[in-house]
């Protein structure tokens, strides 16, 4: 009996193992990003911060898929995406003044509250408030098209801060086990994360993440109302 049950745990292991080493890689990618805005390298910094919005869907889909859930793993991965999301998104803001300083807290502040109050939104298939890898992307690629202009980022953080703090509903986007379309989608962001400009690859992630903001049930939701129709019936 105990032989025929190893293989199994050893491949739940396994794939837990898998699950916490991409959760592992994210943060590590955040802390680069913290690193590289502290030696005022913030084009490195918004860098990382893209690479981390694309593993971040990765990771998701693969504990979804999986149907892993496991504490440890869970609190690896949200401290991950407050890494990236929250300390290393809020210091592309800069500290060259008092305002900036005190909104990139409150950006921290804000990406806390809504991993604390805001994970469980209590209705399938959706998110309570904008999860914090759009809000994180948003801010990464306008720091690369706008070089860094920090009033603009200023007002775009207050933007995303109110997002993640409004009670919305947003629709789990489930890039990677979804429709054809947005499986097109995210590829076309990974090939363009190593092949394309620099620019033409922040606006392409820029309009990604604009379009699940502001248009959430039009163009990312249409699936989400079809499971909670099922589900009714």
């Amino acid at each position: 009996m105990t032989n025929d049950q190893s293989p199994p745990q050893m491949n739940e292991f396994s794939w837990k193992d898998v699950a916490n080493a991409l959760s592992l890689a994210n943060m590590i990618l955040g802390l680069f990003s913290i690193f590289c805005s502290f030696c005022k390298k913030f084009h490195c910094a918004s860098w990382m911060l893209l690479i981390s919005f694309l593993l971040d869907m990765v990771i998701r889909t693969v504990t979804r898929h999986l149907n892993i859930c496991c504490k440890s793993g869970a609190e690896l991965n949200d401290f991950a995406v407050f890494t990236t999301c929250g300390l290393a998104s809020a210091l592309l803001l800069g500290m060259d003044g008092p305002l900036n300083g005190f909104l990139a807290v409150i950006y921290v502040l804000a990406t806390s509250f809504r991993l604390c109050f805001y994970s469980a939104a209590g209705t399938p298939f959706t998110y309570k408030g904008l999860p914090c890898p759009y809000a994180s992307c948003v801010l990464a690629s306008t720091a690369l098209l706008t070089k860094g202009n920090t009033f603009i980022l200023s007002c775009m953080a207050s933007l995303m801060i109110l997002f993640m703090m409004d009670q919305s509903y947003y629709p789990h986007d489930k890039i990677l086990d979804s429709e054809n379309w947005k499986k097109v989608v995210y590829l076309g962001g990974v090939i363009m994360l190593f092949l394309s400009p620099f620019s033409l690859t922040a606006f392409y992630c820029l309009m990604w993440s604009l379009s699940y903001i502001f248009f959430p049930d039009a163009l990312w939701g249409k699936a989400v109302c079809l499971r909670v129709q099922h589900l009714r019936n």
